[in-house]
């Protein structure tokens, strides 16, 4: 499998929104597409994620899915915070980034993550990703988003 390396915010962003409007014009069978673990979607460590926060349930998360059907409220990083609560918390606020420690796929090792969360406007999906990287500050990652 072919992975993407050395991703920007810019990348990551353009990515969720790019997968957010495969939803938005073809529904569950944009959201089969965004599930496949082979998809250009989930070829590099920004993998798509897919949340309902209403029902605070992980729609899709083909690399990692055994999360897949879980209660995001209920998960926790690798420093046992928890992650998804805040997640939840900022799709509900109209999204933006969020960081916790997380293994890269196929990997042990505690990394630092910083994902975007993007709530689509008039669905019930918000649809996420992120990249690993130890040097850049939060707000460095929140300027990219303007």
């Amino acid at each position: 499998m072919e992975t993407k390396e050395n991703v920007t915010p810019q990348q990551v962003i353009e990515n969720v929104h790019k997968a957010a409007e495969i939803l938005k014009q073809q529904g569950e069978a944009g959201l089969k597409i965004l599930s496949d673990p082979v998809s250009e979607f989930n070829t590099g460590d920004d993998y798509i994620f897919i949340i309902d926060v209403e029902k605070s349930l992980v729609v899709s998360n083909p690399r990692f899915p055994e999360r897949t059907g879980g209660n995001i409220r209920e998960h926790l990083d690798w420093n046992k915070d928890h992650y998804g609560i805040r997640l939840c918390e900022v799709a509900l606020q109209g999204g933006g980034w969020i960081e916790f420690v997380w293994p890269k796929p196929g990997t042990t090792e505690r990394v630092r993550k910083i994902s975007y969360i993007y709530p689509i406007p008039g669905m019930r999906y918000t649809v996420c990703a992120g990249m690993y990287n130890e040097t850049m500050s939060l707000e460095e990652f929140e300027r990219a988003d303007r």
